[in-house]
């Protein structure tokens, strides 16, 4: 009569993992005034909204992590979110042999747990990665009506420091609902 013995084994997986999500689009700046001068402009918008210009970059990081960029030469926005975690997980395998001692079962019982710790692993990492995702779509929404209201801001002083250029200003109205501006000049 044989015995049955209960072979165990037990794998650990440790890891840092690290998710990145970004975007880019392009800023629709018209170029009222000389383009040095437009950037001038945009660049003050932006430091009224927390950026902080270094050369002809410039940039903010939000409370939630958010990266925002926004290069000035190139005319292009770029939003970043990262998140990073540190992976500990274990997983056991069993099973039944005939023999105390069964090296194969237990590389087998291994390979098994090791896989399983693999698939573990990568749903997390995607799960991470659904979430800087959801994160970063739903900042890019909110992102797009303050950055258009800068270039806004910035076309509408560039357009008065053009219309000073050409004459005396006799009247300026606008309307921050609508987003128009008249200027009347006396040339």
């Amino acid at each position: 009569m044989s015995r049955a013995y209960r072979i165990a084994v037990s794998e650990t997986l440790r890891r840092h993992v690290k998710v990145e999500d970004g975007v880019q689009t392009q800023l629709e700046l018209l170029h009222v005034l000389a383009a040095e001068r437009m950037r001038e402009i945009l660049a003050a918008e932006l430091a009224e909204l927390g950026f902080e210009r270094d050369g002809q970059v410039c940039r903010r990081v939000d409370e939630d992590g958010v990266e925002v960029t926004v290069d000035l030469d190139a005319g292009t926005v770029t939003v970043k979110l990262a998140a990073e975690e540190e992976l500990d997980m274990t997983a056991r395998e069993s099973a039944a042999s005939t023999r105390a001692a069964n090296p194969e079962l237990e590389e087998q019982l291994r390979q098994r747990a090791q896989e399983r710790l693999e698939r573990r692993a990568d749903a997390r990492t995607e799960r991470m990665r659904e979430e800087v995702t959801a994160t970063l779509e739903k900042k890019l929404r909110d992102l797009r009506a303050e950055l258009d209201g800068a270039v806004n801001r910035a076309t509408g002083a560039a357009l008065k420091e053009k219309a000073a250029e050409l004459g005396e200003i006799e009247e300026i109205t606008e309307d921050d609902e609508t987003g128009s501006l008249t200027i009347r000049v006396r040339v």
